[in-house]
């Protein structure tokens, strides 16, 4: 028999006891082992067992309430974000020319997601050659990137003079064969981070690509 079976095996109600009262804190530290146990009400003046018991079972309902309340706002945002794509994807699908998606895109996108800068960069011989370097530095051969950004990568990216910045970019691929990179930044470093999803960036950048749009004249 191990020695940790003999220490269980030792345990009386009188040592528990003793332990407890010398360790008068020891629900406060372990309330999981208030779920488990059995008492019954006694009213002697002093918060009981039961009452401490109530005060942690309505703890865990407050944070599995909370946790709800954040799911049911995530679930408001990608919704809302769900809209504002399609909107933008029917809106584009209708102009049915190439040469007007880069205008449609960045004023559509910041109107309709209130973002407060967007790009839309052709990797073509009349393309930015500073903005496609810098997207190419940010993307390191990924479809899609987002995080901070340095002054010189905002102003080639975006036009804007700042010091610091962030950006979410994905890259755009036409039927045509066309490609090219469209983005949304801000003059916040934090505002989109390297942790951030690109989710709905790639998927606009995935439908718009699959598009019959006619072909852009160089």
């Amino acid at each position: 028999m191990s020695d940790e079976s003999m220490t269980i095996n030792n345990l009386t109600a009188d040592i528990v006891s003793d332990y407890l009262r010398e360790h008068p804190d020891f629900f406060e530290q372990h309330p999981d082992v208030l779920r488990d146990l059995k008492i019954s009400h006694v009213g002697d003046g002093a918060v009981s067992l039961v009452e401490r018991q109530v005060a942690v079972l309505r703890e865990r309902n407050s944070e599995l309430r909370r946790r709800f309340d954040a799911l049911i706002s995530t679930a408001e945002q990608n919704e809302t974000l769900l809209a504002a794509t399609q909107e933008v994807i029917a809106a584009i699908a209708e102009r049915g020319a190439q040469e007007d998606i880069a205008t449609l895109f960045c004023g559509l996108i910041q109107k309709r997601f209130s973002v407060e800068l967007v790009a839309f960069h052709w990797r073509s011989s009349d393309g930015d050659d500073a903005a496609l370097s810098v997207a190419a530095h940010l993307l390191a051969n990924k479809s899609a990137s987002s995080g901070p950004l340095r002054s010189h990568e905002l102003h080639a990216l975006f036009g804007e003079e700042h010091p610091e910045g962030s950006a979410a970019l994905a890259t755009l691929t036409m039927r045509s064969g066309d490609t090219a990179i469209i983005a949304v930044g801000s003059t916040d470093a934090t505002r989109y981070g390297i942790a951030d999803g690109t989710l709905f960036l790639e998927y606009l950048a995935r439908v718009i690509g699959s598009l019959s749009i006619n072909q852009r004249e160089d």
